[in-house]
């Protein structure tokens, strides 16, 4: 109220101030064309031309609208201010993408004051300030997407931010708050399952894998991530066993093996963790079940090495079964290795001395040194003493050379 009190006394004050002007010096205009003159005083000719102008501007906007010409001038600006917008827009990626990433904010950020849905810039502009460690300004872009509607877009762009920035424990906890609330949302899933594997955290993956893997991976890079996700959470259930009742983790390890889609069970890397893990377990024949069958049909180097690992009830019969590959397989030094184990369990030490000799022949490994040194080293055989030598010339072949005294 003391508002409009104040303003009414000034412009009363000003209306005055000028009436005394206009009374002092009226001043003298004179309009002249052909024959004809008008005089007027100075102050009333410029009342009637503001008049006019204003006049002719109420006419000129209704002619403008009874023509259409309004919406189609209003029309011709936003189409002109879309085409910058675009331009701002496609330039701005391409620099992102070349890592200009001070010019693609600046042209991403004008892209998006032009747009009428500027989301897309505001999260690419993000990108590009997130890139250039500018967390500050990145944070504001987000927070301008945000006003947008699309909350889950913005969250998901955040979290990513955050894993530019380092801050994968930040991310995890706000992935998890994501999947809370879009429970379906493979987005949100794929991204934590890069994050939790990241960090390590098994026991949260083992949660995460089984919701996202029912369905299937759509790209190389996320099957290969997966398939590495699920050995290191059957790795870390397996573990377990020296801290819990084995029994208790071979169920657990049964759990989760079939809780795992038909394409992942059929996978011959996962195939050997797995098994490796009821070895571990002391679940050996149904390690050596499994992968008969597997490696029946399709070999697995890494089947194989774990089905020589197996301590059957039945060692005979797994003997008897990896003697039947060498046919399809004469020259496989792991499958050598596995069938010299496999001896030793039968207790055929000559046919095992054999084997694993064949096996170093194909191939010279650690492994098969240490078997061979180890049996021949029970049998008082002299032998032994060659082998070591033998396999310390393979080590040292592997040293850097040094200067030696």
């Amino acid at each position: 109220m003391k508002r409009w009190f104040f303003l009414t006394l000034l412009l009363a004050v000003l209306g005055g101030l000028l009436g005394l002007v206009v009374l002092r010096d009226p001043g003298y205009v004179l309009l002249s064309w052909q024959q004809t003159s008008v005089e007027m005083g100075l102050w009333l000719g410029g009342l009637i031309w503001l008049l006019s102008l204003a006049a002719a501007m109420v006419a000129i906007d209704l002619l403008f609208k009874l023509l259409g010409f309004s919406s189609w001038w209003a029309s011709f600006m936003n189409a002109r201010r879309q085409r910058r917008s675009q331009q701002s827009f496609e330039s701005g990626i391409i620099r992102l993408e070349r890592g200009d990433w001070r010019r693609a904010e600046r042209q991403l950020f004008n892209a998006a004051r032009l747009s009428t849905h500027p989301l897309p810039a505001y999260l690419a502009a993000a990108r590009a300030a997130a890139q250039g460690q500018a967390w500050e300004r990145a944070e504001n872009y987000l927070v301008l997407a945000d006003e947008q509607g699309n909350r889950l877009a913005v969250s998901l762009a955040r979290a990513r931010l955050q894993l530019v920035a380092g801050r994968w424990e930040q991310a995890a906890v706000l992935l998890g708050q994501l999947q809370e609330k879009h429970p379906r949302e493979d987005a949100v899933r794929r991204l934590r399952v890069e994050v939790l594997a990241r960090l390590q955290r098994w026991a949260d993956l083992a949660d995460v894998l089984p919701q996202l893997q029912k369905s299937g991976p759509d790209d190389e890079a996320f099957s290969r991530l997966e398939k590495r996700a699920n050995r290191e959470v059957l790795g870390w259930v397996g573990q377990t066993a020296g801290r819990a009742d084995k029994a208790y983790t071979v169920r657990r390890l049964q759990a989760y093996w079939q809780a795992l889609p038909k394409r992942l069970q059929a996978d011959e890397d996962l195939q050997a963790a797995y098994a490796a893990e009821l070895v571990h377990c002391g679940a050996d024949d149904e390690a050596e079940a499994l992968l008969a069958v597997t490696l029946d049909k399709q070999w697995s180097n890494a089947g194989a090495e774990v089905y020589g690992r197996a301590r059957s009830t039945r060692p005979d019969q797994a003997l008897m079964r990896a003697e039947g590959w060498r046919e399809a397989h004469p020259n496989n030094p792991v499958l050598m290795l596995a069938l010299g184990r496999l001896c030793l369990q039968n207790r055929r030490w000559l046919d095992a001395r054999a084997y694993f000799e064949s096996a170093l022949a194909l191939h010279k490994t650690p492994e098969a040194y240490a078997e061979l040194i180890r049996l021949l080293s029970q049998m008082d055989d002299r032998a032994a003493q060659r082998y070591v030598v033998e396999s310390l010339s393979q080590l040292s072949a592997r040293l850097p050379d040094l200067p030696l005294p």
